[in-house]
């Protein structure tokens, strides 16, 4: 089930309703339900599952309400957390936020639309690294044995394609927008796992790279 999807987090309201109105208010794990942040150590998504198939939830888009309901907002948008989200010891406070000044201003800028990051991949393609709390900017993209590297080098962004320990491709680009639509195309046609290419096939790729390097 879609965790972003509106029947989801309209069931997992309910399912956090529910476990509160069975709960001791003392126990520790209840500020934080209270909160919008389940125990690291339940099930949250098996659970919200559980409850979806009890009642037939509405995929209609969240009422403000809805979104402002046990921290729905940003589970649904973790993006915009200007932090990292620390459990604390405090009853009256169990949740905090670490993050620094620059982690803020990437938050920000990105929600401006400074889009440095790409949010919406294509296919299996996920984000494997990347930590907005660094000044230089930096993510890598990965599927399967690929890896797109995209980070901040001077006044440029130099940008990498790996398959594996292979280098296939090595670019600087005065442009974030630029290396993005490189990366959003190499995406686009290659966009699910392929577990099926040989060792020669690779190397063959890198021999064409490094051919097409020596002509430069």
């Amino acid at each position: 089930m879609d965790i972003t999807s509106p029947a989801y987090l309209r069931a997992r309201i309910d399912m956090i309703r529910d476990v509160l109105s069975k709960s001791d208010a003392k126990d520790f794990h209840v500020a934080l339900l209270r909160n919008g942040v389940f125990p690291k150590d339940r099930d949250e998504k098996g659970l919200v599952e559980v409850y979806a198939k009890q009642k037939d939830y509405s995929n209609e888009p969240l009422s403000l309400t809805e979104l402002c309901t046990f921290n729905t907002w940003f589970n649904l948008y973790p993006e915009k957390v200007c932090g990292e989200e620390l459990v604390t010891t405090s009853r009256e406070f169990p949740l905090s936020i670490k993050g620094n000044e620059t982690w803020i201003t990437n938050t920000i800028n990105h929600a401006l639309g400074d889009f440095q990051l790409i949010l919406e991949l294509p296919g299996d393609w996920h984000i494997d690294y990347y930590d907005p709390g660094n000044e230089d900017f930096s993510v890598d993209y990965r599927l399967g044995t690929y890896k797109i590297q995209i980070f901040s080098h001077g006044v440029d962004y130099n940008f990498q394609i790996q398959n594996g320990d292979f280098l296939l491709e090595n670019i600087n680009y005065r442009y974030i927008e630029d290396a993005n639509a490189h990366a959003l195309r190499f995406m686009q046609s290659n966009p699910l796992a392929n577990t099926n290419v040989s060792d020669l096939e690779i190397e063959a790729l890198a021999l064409e790279y490094e051919l097409q390097l020596k002509r430069l």
